[in-house]
């Protein structure tokens, strides 16, 4: 490959996507996101990412003290603000290696009731990595105080703040309603037979 090409395939595989990057002088890793990938006569071409800590940041393609380093944030439901999100990857082999919409799916795992709420923000591709989850205890109380809307539990399951004229509140697998729940924790209608045994069993025991 000569330089143009390096740089257009780079283009390809990381442009508008998420990554991380490697900081040698600093010792740190911080996560980015490839605005643009432009080609340069005098160098290889230039990275130009955006990052929290460090705003703007222009790199030269293959120079030394810094390296993209890439991966993926554990598969899942997480917390992030006041909803419950769940991230995976899309099966089908992607062209693009950096994180983004076209080689993964991040949304509310409310979505398929009231509709996506998710942008793809730095905020919420670090709230992925972080995968935070609460207690069954805990989830209970934020949403008995109305301090989130959805909140993410130990094994990919979440309980969602009633949607309709219904008090108690909605139990999701991944982004499936699989039950209804009271406040106190209690199963008061069972959505999906499937989870019976569960709904009966181990939840009422957590």
């Amino acid at each position: 490959m000569n330089n143009a090409e390096v740089v257009q395939d780079f283009r390809r595989r990381y442009e508008g996507t998420f990554v991380w990057l490697k900081m040698e002088e600093k010792n740190k890793e911080v996560l980015v996101k490839v605005r643009q990938v432009e080609d340069s006569y005098s160098k290889i071409g230039v990275l130009h990412l955006d990052s929290e800590e460090f705003g703007a940041i222009s790199l030269n393609m293959g120079s030394d003290g810094h390296s993209i380093q890439f991966k993926y944030p554990p598969v899942g439901v997480f917390q992030y603000k006041k909803d419950a999100y769940l991230f995976r990857r899309r099966p089908a082999r992607q062209y693009q290696r950096g994180i983004c919409g076209g080689n993964s799916i991040m949304m509310n795992v409310t979505r398929n009731l009231v509709g996506p709420i998710t942008r793809w923000t730095m905020d919420e591709v670090r709230a992925a990595f972080d995968h935070k989850t609460f207690e069954k205890k805990e989830a209970l109380s934020l949403l008995k105080n109305r301090k989130v809307r959805s909140v993410a539990l130990y094994d990919n399951y979440a309980l969602c703040l009633s949607l309709n004229d219904n008090p108690d509140h909605l139990l999701f697998h991944w982004n499936s309603p699989i039950a209804q729940v009271n406040e106190d924790g209690k199963v008061t209608s069972v959505l999906e037979e499937s989870y019976k045994r569960f709904l009966t069993g181990d939840w009422n025991d957590c």
